[in-house]
């Protein structure tokens, strides 16, 4: 009886190892591979909302900016708000097929900062993928204090 009980413990553990070793070498996409990927994994062409937008907001170190706001602009001037999420990724769905992709302008902000670079990557082969940009915020020095009244010390006005 003692026996079978420590075989059965042993065999717990090698499932267990096995079964951990299985998930760590598995691939991972999201927030950690290649995001544009699994988004055409999982798009289907026959949408009638058009070409949807997707990226993450980061620092100049890869660091993630959660929740900042992602607008997207169209030629007529139409523009969707978003809220990135607290892994900084976001999602826009499309205008619709009428709109040229190519024609969209997509910007980040965020109170506190400002954008440094934009990273728009498209799809060539697929012109009805979705459409992936990456931006990149920094810490806005030139307005320490945005959208706070300077502070008055002895009748000089400090910034």
């Amino acid at each position: 009886m003692r026996i079978g009980s420590s075989l059965l413990g042993v065999g717990s553990v090698l499932v267990c190892a096995l079964g951990t070793g299985l998930a760590l070498s598995s691939p991972a996409l999201a927030n950690g591979g290649d995001f544009f990927e699994e988004m055409m994994a999982n798009f289907h062409d026959n949408s009638d909302d058009g070409v949807p937008y997707f990226g993450f907001v980061r620092d100049s170190k890869g660091k993630v900016i959660p929740e900042a706001t992602v607008t997207a602009k169209t030629p007529t001037g139409s523009t969707f708000n978003v809220q990135a999420d607290s892994r900084g990724h976001y999602r826009i769905p499309g205008f619709s097929k009428r709109v040229d992709a190519s024609k969209v302008f997509v910007t980040c902000s965020k109170e506190g900062y400002r954008l440094v670079a934009r990273d728009r990557r498209v799809m060539r082969s697929h012109p009805n993928a979705p459409v992936e940009t990456n931006c990149v915020l920094a810490p806005d020095t030139t307005n320490p204090r945005p959208n706070l009244p300077p502070l008055r010390s002895g009748g000089a006005t400090v910034l």
